[in-house]
């Protein structure tokens, strides 16, 4: 079998699932390999999320060194990927490309082979995993928080994940709403606000939700200091959080360092890394409790295994971030959470679920706050010309910060 055709297909779709999301337009870069044989497999790139207009010339630019070869040989074909671009896709952007391009090939290997890839990773290891809201922004005022978490729990989920920081949905208009408004608070009420916030659900939901927060400080202009996510860990202690996200830039190793010896809620982070050269210090040094590698960014499937076994090692779990992802990179989430026992969760967007349906061949379906196996052979996802039709391709699409 040889590969005879590398296709990027970008797709838009507004996110209108969870009313307590903006319904902006989100995109996403679908890479496929054909074959002489008619079998193809899919995959996705998270900088399609960001940048799609970028991911097409970039797909093209690796489409030599795959036309020709057997993509039953995952492993060889992913590191001539890594080498033939080891000047500028080390990281970012050039990366999430291979990622998506390696998982193309984990999809059409399970094809050939008639078998759901977590049966490539070695088998299940589970019957159900644990899955979390991806809420996104904390609302204001409290009684809009109180009604998306409500509505997570009425959808199955048993863990909701909200912000640090408090953000007013804008009026709809022209068919959609506008970008989040956030919430300015003083310095010295930011942190009895979270508090307010946070007693209000406990009240409200008792043990039935399980909850945790993210500070989004990892690609924001001015992250907060070290003494700041101090303090936020430090107040919302009492309401027994399952982790803290992202409470820090990247480049401040040594103030997650600290903040890991210092706080009582577990803290998580990971999600713009990409390899494990870049996890290996995090990890190392101790800065997190788990680490939240995102398939379509860190370089794929197996460099994502190599991640949170490495993590494991160190008694490290992992929370996989799916927080871009609409198909392809959401179901190898799926696929390795099925087949990795350090995997302690596993994030899910509602807000893009139509989308998902569309892509995803399994129902996604979350009860009591897990979700069961994938069954279809390879990732378990399929790109039908109807669906280029649906999703029609808005340029200049991409989120940004």
């Amino acid at each position: 079998m040889k590969i005879t055709q590398v296709t990027t297909h970008l797709l838009t779709t507004r996110w209108k699932d969870d009313p307590s999301f903006p319904q902006s337009a989100h995109s996403t870069a679908v890479i496929r390999l054909q074959t002489d044989r008619g079998i193809d497999g899919l995959g996705e790139c998270t900088w399609g999320y960001f940048a799609p207009d970028a991911v097409p010339a970039m797909v093209s630019y690796f489409e030599p060194v795959l036309l020709g070869q057997d993509p039953l040989d995952t492993a060889r074909l992913t590191r001539a990927l890594t080498d033939d671009s080891v000047w500028w896709a080390r990281a970012g952007a050039g990366r999430s490309v291979i990622s998506g391009l390696e998982l193309a090939l984990w999809d059409l290997k399970g094809k050939a082979l008639g078998l759901p890839v977590y049966q490539l990773l070695g088998g299940k290891v589970r019957d159900r995993i644990p899955v979390y809201a991806s809420g996104g922004p904390a609302l204001w005022p409290l009684d809009e928080t109180v009604r998306k978490v409500e509505s997570y729990l009425k959808r199955g989920y048993r863990t909701a994940k909200l912000s640090t920081g408090l953000f007013r949905l804008p009026p709809a208009a022209a068919g959609h709403q506008a970008r989040l408004e956030a919430v300015p608070f003083p310095f010295a009420r930011k942190i009895e606000v979270l508090v307010e916030c946070f007693t209000r659900l406990r009240r409200e939901f008792g043990d039935t939700m399980d909850l945790a927060i993210d500070g989004h400080q990892g690609g924001v202009p001015n992250p907060m200091p070290v003494s700041e996510a101090v303090a936020i860990a430090e107040a919302l202690a009492p309401f027994r959080l399952r982790f803290y996200e992202e409470p820090l830039a990247y480049t401040n190793l040594d103030g997650y360092c600290e903040l890991r010896a210092r706080s009582r809620i577990p803290i998580a982070g990971g999600e713009s890394l990409c390899g494990l050269d870049q996890f290996h210090p995090l990890i190392m040094r101790q800065g997190v409790h788990l680490v939240q590698p995102d398939i379509g960014f860190a370089g794929g499937l197996q460099e994502t295994v190599r991640i949170i076994h490495h993590a494991e090692a160190c008694n490290l779990g992992a929370a996989l971030h799916t927080g871009a992802s609409m198909g392809p990179s959401l179901a190898a989430s799926w696929h390795l959470a099925a087949a990795s026992h350090s995997v302690e969760w596993l994030e899910h967007v509602f807000a893009g679920k139509t989308i998902q349906d569309d892509l995803l061949l399994d129902a996604f379906t979350v009860t009591d706050g897990t979700v069961g196996l994938p069954t279809a052979p390879g990732l378990g996802v399929h790109l039908p010309p109807a669906l280029l039709d649906k999703y029609r391709f808005v340029p200049r699409s991409g989120e940004r910060t």
